[in-house]
């Protein structure tokens, strides 16, 4: 053999040696996000997991659902590919059988001989005689441990769980609620404001790593719908307090910010993303519609700033003018065809869960010096407090020409209606009344794990000072918590509703205890009193 020809074969063969033990290194798979399930119907219910693999290629993985936790009987199962381009989350809708609708039913995934934790669910009832569901929000991963998950998971009186918006933050280290990050080892990943598809998917993923978290949603299905911070601060339908101009363009922002969503959230995906309302009906029990006030139509936010001359006076009439316009939308028509189209009868209870407060709301009284120790941006409140105006402009306050649309449409049709909210941190019982006509209750649950109104003040206020004058200023404001971190459950019966927000003694720890803070119960057609 010539000497070109014996070196050529030795090449040719070293580069198929190395070929095959590349071949041969056995892809490792992980399920280090563990397992959810949502969006529940009467026949369906969506199954969510996400591989960690050390490679890119393409991965098939197998889905089991069983009536047993030992998987002897497989009831459903199927098989799925991922890749990259969904960040390697697997999502099914899967199609219960008939005779295991309504149950508990378990469910794990496979991937190249590794099995997932295995996660329990279920279907909505048909024939229910009470459904008990779990409210949460706000639950921001550096402030603090998510003790609520963790105790609402291991509630089996729980139903389902409904997670009314900002379920991760978008901040980086040394900004908003950071501050005992380092100590509990839970800085942001990355370190950055999320702007990008990667920086949007590497949140959702440290918030999926969270022991608490994984616990809740292997334990019960959930609908889960975002409010601002999932994309960021204050947004609105083309923009957001929190994005500015050097950061691109705020229509990319949202479109990273949701493909991420979708892919790491175990819900149904809308055929246009933003319009993320939905519907779940317990029989003839509880219907309970999801809303969305953010991305679909929200109008910009008003700025009281904007109404003060460099003087100091207040444009009372331009600020009136400006709030009563009946162009500014919240959920916009489409989304209020949707409630009128799908009110019940007054046979179930009409549950109306949206993300931020429908009540009005005024401060009370509050010395200046000490707005003078709060942040900048809450400057605002010397104005809010001697303009006695509503305080919270991103809540319904700040749209109150669609609210009373919205509210006719409801109280035209049902007097079993019950509104649910989250947003604020706090706990808030409230009167919904359209012309001195009682509408419904509104409940809104406290954060997971967010700063709420008493820490704010940091002591200069004592939270029950400010409780107690804020019950005072507020006629229709019934009770409100405003120092304890939590979540509200609610076990809707025929001609009952009871509520519960419960909290957690701490979130810096997670050796916790939980209290209950307010029970409630609610009767159709009757005021909180």
């Amino acid at each position: 053999m010539k000497r070109r020809s014996f070196l050529k074969l030795i090449s040719l063969s070293t580069l198929f040696i190395g070929l095959n033990l590349l071949s041969g290194v056995k892809r490792k798979v992980k399920f280090n996000h563990g397992v959810a399930s949502g969006d529940p119907t009467n026949s369906n219910v969506i199954l969510w997991t996400r591989l960690t693999v050390n490679n890119n290629e393409k991965i098939l993985t197998t889905y089991e659902v069983s009536d047993t936790k030992g998987f002897k009987n497989i009831i459903a199962s199927g098989k799925r590919y991922t890749d990259r381009n969904k960040d390697f989350t697997v999502k099914v809708d899967v199609l219960i059988p008939r005779n295991f609708r309504g149950k508990q039913i378990f469910y794990r995934f496979k991937a190249e001989g590794v099995s997932s934790k295995i996660g329990a669910t279920t279907t909505l009832p048909q024939n229910a005689s009470h459904f008990k569901v779990a409210i949460f929000s706000c639950s921001n991963y550096p402030a603090g441990f998510f003790n609520a998950y963790n105790a609402a998971s291991k509630d089996n009186s729980i139903n389902m769980g409904i997670h009314v918006g900002d379920y991760l933050y978008e901040y980086k280290q040394g900004e908003y609620a950071t501050e005992n990050a380092v100590q509990l080892n839970r800085q942001p990943i990355p370190n950055k404001e999320i702007t990008s598809l990667d920086d949007y998917r590497l949140r959702h993923a440290q918030y999926k790593s969270d022991e608490d978290l994984q616990a809740l949603h292997s334990s019960i299905p959930m609908a889960c719908a975002w409010d601002d911070h999932e994309i960021a601060n204050d947004a609105w339908r083309e923009g957001a307090e929190n994005h500015q101009i050097n950061e691109g363009s705020f229509a990319i922002r949202k479109r990273n910010a949701l493909k991420a969503y979708f892919e790491w959230m175990p819900v149904r995906e809308p055929e246009s993303q933003s319009k993320n309302w939905k519907r779940y009906k317990v029989g003839n029990l509880v219907d309970i519609k999801l809303l969305e006030t953010r991305l679909s139509s929200r109008s910009k936010q008003l700025e009281i700033d904007n109404y003060i001359t460099k003087e100091g006076a207040f444009l009372e009439e331009d600020f009136y003018k400006a709030l009563r316009n009946k162009k500014r939308k919240l959920l916009g028509n489409e989304q209020l065809n949707f409630v009128k189209e799908n009110i019940g009868s007054n046979q179930s209870w009409n549950v109306y869960a949206q993300q931020v407060l429908l009540a009005s709301l005024k401060l009370p009284a509050i010395p200046s010096a000490i707005i003078d120790m709060l942040p900048d941006y809450q400057q605002y409140f010397k104005t809010v407090i001697k303009e006695e105006l509503p305080y919270n402009l991103d809540a319904w306050d700040g749209y109150p020409a669609e609210r009373e649309k919205f509210l006719k449409l409801v109280n035209a049709a049902s007097n079993k209606s019950l509104f649910i909210a989250g947003d604020t941190h706090n706990c808030w019982a409230n009167n919904i009344m359209l012309d001195d006509k009682f509408v419904g209750a509104e409940l809104a649950t406290p954060s997971v794990s967010s700063p709420g109104a008493s820490e704010n003040f940091n002591g200069m206020i004592s939270s029950k000072d400010l409780e107690n004058a804020m019950t005072l200023k507020n006629k229709n404001l019934k009770w409100t918590n405003l120092a304890d971190r939590g979540y509200l459950t609610i076990n809707f019966k025929p001609e009952i509703a009871t509520a519960e927000f419960i909290a957690v003694d701490t979130i810096s720890s997670r050796n916790y205890k939980t209290k209950i803070l307010k029970r409630i119960e609610i009767t159709p057609g009757q005021e909180l009193t």
